[in-house]
């Protein structure tokens, strides 16, 4: 499912609301499809809530109540099924129900992601990225291998690109870097603690600083000058997914067509 305003306010309470609120949210995420058709006792069953649990959920994000919340959230479903039809994306009934499925998740990321990139800055950085002396590029988990293939398409483009491992690491190299350096933070969900410290300590150092995340009000966003925005569309991601992947394909190759 594509991201949208309210699909945003979902993904956002995840990681801002209260435990017991985060759950629902985290559920309603991740499966989509199933919540129009759950009572409001049964979504505070299958997240060990209590249906006033549910009810304060549905205010926190603006709603009355669980009724208000599921006629709203049901449209959008209904609108990105409609979306999806526009786009031709439907299933293939010559492939195994789990290949469509993924496979449809990951086309959907870049096209999300193709929509929400603002070339003007993808132009920036490419320009930032051949003037500055210095290159350094972090992120965490799959966020690593985000930063891992990026550096590899910069570095075979005469890029000076390093790409770092070790969060301690990655804190020390930022307060060393000066205003010829740019540091690249990536994190999908914008509250990786260690990509933000990496990029505050950089901007506080002089350093130039970009973000490449999900979220464009993430504390990640906002410790870094400026910010290529990306998606993961569909479910929320679980731990250890590697869906943002092919969205930084895409973005390693749009830099690659400007650096030539």
């Amino acid at each position: 499912m594509t991201q949208t305003p309210l699909m945003d306010a979902i993904y956002k309470s995840i990681t801002t609301a209260p435990a017991a609120l985060s759950r629902i949210a985290l559920y309603i995420a991740r499966e989509p499809q199933l919540v129009p058709n759950l009572s409001i006792g049964e979504l505070a069953s299958n997240t060990d809530s209590g249906q006033a649990s549910v009810v304060r959920y549905c205010r926190l994000l603006g709603f009355q109540g669980f009724r208000e919340f599921k006629i709203a959230f049901t449209g959008e479903i209904e609108r990105d099924k409609a979306r999806r039809v526009s786009r031709g994306i439907s299933d293939d009934l010559s492939l195994d129900p789990a290949v469509t499925s993924v496979s449809t998740v990951l086309m959907e990321s870049i096209a999300a992601s193709a929509e929400l990139m603002d070339l003007v800055e993808i132009k920036r950085l490419a320009v930032k990225l051949r003037v500055a002396q210095r290159v350094e590029i972090f992120g965490v988990g799959a966020s690593s291998i985000c930063a891992e293939i990026i550096s590899h398409r910069l570095l075979w483009l005469g890029i000076r690109v390093h790409h770092i491992l070790s969060p301690s690491i990655a804190y020390g190299i930022a307060n060393t870097l000066d205003a010829e350096a740019l540091a690249i933070g990536i994190s999908y969900s914008g509250v990786t603690d260690e990509t933000e410290k990496f990029l505050s300590a950089a901007k506080s150092s002089g350093a130039d600083s970009i973000a490449i995340t999900c979220r464009s009000d993430s504390l990640v966003a906002l410790s870094a000058a400026s910010t290529i925005l990306l998606s993961v569309a569909g479910p929320w991601p679980e731990p250890g997914s590697s869906r943002l992947i092919p969205s930084v394909v895409l973005l390693s190759e749009l830099l690659a067509a400007h650096l030539r």
